[in-house]
C-alpha cells in the first residue's frame, strides 16, 4: 500500500508533462520524459504492485529448462514458482548449481527501457509502433532465455569455477550483441527511414 500511495501521483505527474510535452510539440522532451519515465514506472510496477517480475523470472526459468534438455543438459526447476533452476554437470553428474533468475537476469529491466522507447517514438505511426513493440519484446525474451543458456551451458560442462565468467563476460556479451539488433529493427531502422523519406521529399 506505501507504495501505492506515491506510485499513483508519480505516473499521474509524469502523464501530464509527458501531455504537456506532446501538446507543445517539443519532441525530445517527451520522448525523453516518456520513454525514461515509463521504463522507471513499468519497473516500479512489476516489481511492487504486480507479479510481473516473478512471472517473467517463471517464464524464463521454465523455458532455458525446456531447451536445455533439448540440448542434452539435464536442468531441474529447483522451485517451480521461484524462478529457479539446479543445473547437474554433463561431465561430472555429482555437481548440482542452483542459479537463481534475478531482476538482472530476468530481462525485465530490458524489457522495459524498450518498451518505453518504442511506445513513445513519436516517427511511428500507432498501429506499426504496436506490432514492433510486440517483435521487439518478444525478440528480448527469447535473447534473455540465449543468455541464460551459455549460463547453463558453461556451468553444466566446465563447472562450478565457470559461474562468474559466464555470467559477468560470456552472457552479457551475447545479450549485448543481441540487443544491439533488435534495438536496430525496433529504432534506428525506423529512424533512417524517416530520415531518407524527409530527404527524398526536400
Amino acid at each position: 500500500m506505501t507504495a501505492l500511495a506515491w506510485f499513483v501521483p508519480a505516473v499521474i505527474a509524469w502523464a501530464l508533462a509527458v501531455r504537456f510535452f506532446w501538446k507543445a510539440g517539443a519532441w525530445l522532451p517527451y520522448f525523453l520524459l516518456g520513454a525514461a519515465g515509463g521504463a522507471v514506472l513499468a519497473v516500479v510496477a512489476a516489481r511492487e504492485l504486480l507479479p510481473g517480475e516473478l512471472a517473467i523470472r517463471v517464464a524464463t526459468a521454465h523455458a532455458v529448462h525446456a531447451v536445455s534438455w533439448l540440448l542434452g543438459i539435464r536442468t531441474e526447476l529447483f522451485d517451480d514458482r521461484a524462478g529457479e533452476l539446479l543445473v547437474i554437470g554433463v561431465p561430472h553428474h555429482q555437481e548440482w548449481t542452483r542459479l537463481s533468475i534475478g531482476i538482472e537476469c530476468s530481462g525485465l529491466l530490458e524489457l522495459a527501457a524498450l518498451m518505453g522507447l518504442v511506445v513513445f517514438y513519436p516517427a511511428l505511426p500507432k498501429g506499426r509502433r504496436l506490432l514492433v513493440l510486440l517483435a521487439a519484446l518478444g525478440l528480448t525474451f527469447i535473447a534473455n532465455v540465449v543468455r541464460m543458456l551459455v549460463i547453463v551451458g558453461a556451468v553444466a560442462y566446465g563447472g562450478q569455477d565457470w559461474l562468474d565468467i559466464a555470467h559477468v563476460v560470456f552472457g552479457r556479451a551475447v545479450f549485448f550483441g543481441l540487443a544491439i539488433g533488435i534495438y536496430w529493427f525496433a529504432i534506428t531502422r525506423p529512424t533512417l527511414r524517416v530520415v531518407y523519406a524527409r530527404l527524398r521529399e526536400g
